[in-house]
């Protein structure tokens, strides 16, 4: 199968629906763009809009399949945003196989970041900033998000 023919445009219904949660603008616009062939995506610019967005895609029945999380923001950080996501699958009895799949990013790769990410947050994989499109391919492609 070509890489075009896995393609699903934001146009296109049952597109992946990935939200973009990210103090830096630049990188919020160069995931976007990344993302844009196979995903809807909506952007958040801290933890705490990350949450409202995603309470409100379950509301509407129409929740995320994948969420890129920053972890250095204001107020709210990525990990106290995730945490909470997490609480609120939980109190909607959607199973950790079933919640939200998150890649965490951060220019910060020290163990604390990465252990919590990963064991308190269930994150399915870290992108050390900066990274390449093709990582963030490679990642898609890992997780079976594309083909």
């Amino acid at each position: 199968m070509s890489e075009e023919s896995t393609r699903r445009p934001k146009s296109v219904p049952g597109a992946l629906r990935a939200l973009i949660v990210d103090d830096d603008h630049i990188n919020a616009r160069f995931l976007e763009e990344v993302l844009a062939p196979y995903a809807v995506c909506l952007k958040a610019g801290n933890g705490a809009e990350a949450v409202r967005a995603f309470e409100e895609s379950l509301a509407a029945n129409d929740p995320f399949d994948l969420i890129f999380m920053d972890i250095l923001m204001p107020g709210m950080d990525g990990h106290q945003a995730l945490e909470t996501i997490r609480k609120i699958e939980r109190t909607r009895a959607i199973s950790e196989e079933g919640g939200v799949k998150v890649i965490m990013i951060s220019a910060f790769d020290d163990m604390k970041n990465v252990s919590r990410a990963f064991f308190q947050g269930h994150a399915l994989s870290f992108l050390n900033k900066p990274f390449t499109v093709d990582a963030v391919i490679q990642e898609l492609r890992r997780f079976h998000f594309i083909g």
